[in-house]
C-alpha cells in the first residue's frame, strides 16, 4: 500500500493519465413501460457498462465521461480513470493530501471552498476500497455542492466528481450516485478465426 500521488486527483492532468477510454455507445432500453439507458466504454481487454439515471444524457471522449441531468444547466458528472500500480493508503496523510486537493480542483473564480463531509467507502466496486469528499463553493452568484469520490483499484484509481447548486444537489447526487454503483467490467472475448489453412464453413441452403 501507498499514499496517494498527487496527480491522480487533478482532474486537467489525470486526463493524460487513464487507461479507459470513456468513448460511449449508448444503448437504450426499455424496462416496466419506461425507457432508460446503458452506457458502454472500454477498458482493454475489458468493457465497462453503466446505467445513466433515467432521462440523464452523456458525451465522453477518451479520456472522461460527462454525466448530465435534464433541467439543471449548472449540474455534471464527470467519470475519470488514472493509471497507478498498486493500491491506495487512505491514511491520515493522503486524506489530508487529498482535502488540499478537492479545494484546489473547485473551479476557476470560485470562492469560500470548505469541505463539509468525508466518508470511507462510500461505495465498494469490485471491492476496491473508496474515500468521498463533499466541497461546498461559491460561484456564479450561487451556492454550490461537490462530491469527489476515488476508487482505488490495482492498475487504476477511478474518479467520479459530481457538481451542482446546493438546492439540486442531494437528489441528484444521489441519482449519480446509483450509475456508480451499477458500474460493470466484462471480460471480452476474442474473435473466433479459423485454423491456419482453413476457411470457416458456410451453411447449406
Amino acid at each position: 500500500m501507498r499514499r496517494f500521488p498527487l496527480i491522480a486527483l487533478i482532474a486537467s492532468a489525470a486526463t493524460a493519465l487513464g487507461a479507459i477510454d470513456f468513448t460511449p455507445t449508448v444503448v437504450p432500453y426499455r424496462s416496466e413501460g419506461a425507457e432508460y439507458t446503458n452506457v458502454i466504454f472500454k477498458d482493454e481487454p475489458r468493457e465497462i457498462s453503466i446505467t445513466l439515471p433515467r432521462l440523464w444524457t452523456c458525451r465522453g471522449n477518451g479520456s472522461r465521461l460527462q454525466l448530465i441531468p435534464p433541467n439543471e444547466s449548472f449540474a455534471e458528472g464527470v467519470v475519470q480513470s488514472a493509471t497507478i500500480k498498486g493500491l491506495v493508503a487512505f491514511d491520515e496523510a493522503t486524506v489530508k493530501s487529498l482535502e488540499r486537493q478537492v479545494l484546489a480542483t473547485l473551479p476557476p473564480g470560485s470562492f469560500g471552498g470548505t469541505i463539509l463531509s468525508e466518508q470511507e467507502n462510500p461505495i465498494l466496486l469490485y471491492q476496491n476500497l473508496s474515500y468521498e469528499f463533499v466541497a461546498s463553493y461559491q460561484t456564479l452568484g450561487q451556492s454550490f455542492q461537490r462530491s469527489i469520490i476515488i476508487v482505488s483499484c490495482p492498475d487504476q484509481q477511478l474518479i467520479f466528481r459530481f457538481s451542482a447548486p446546493k438546492s439540486a444537489f442531494a437528489k441528484l447526487n444521489e441519482d449519480f450516485r446509483r450509475s456508480i454503483w451499477s458500474w460493470h467490467w466484462t471480460e471480452v472475448s476474442p474473435p473466433k478465426t479459423a485454423p491456419q489453412g482453413q476457411t470457416p464453413a458456410v451453411a447449406s441452403r
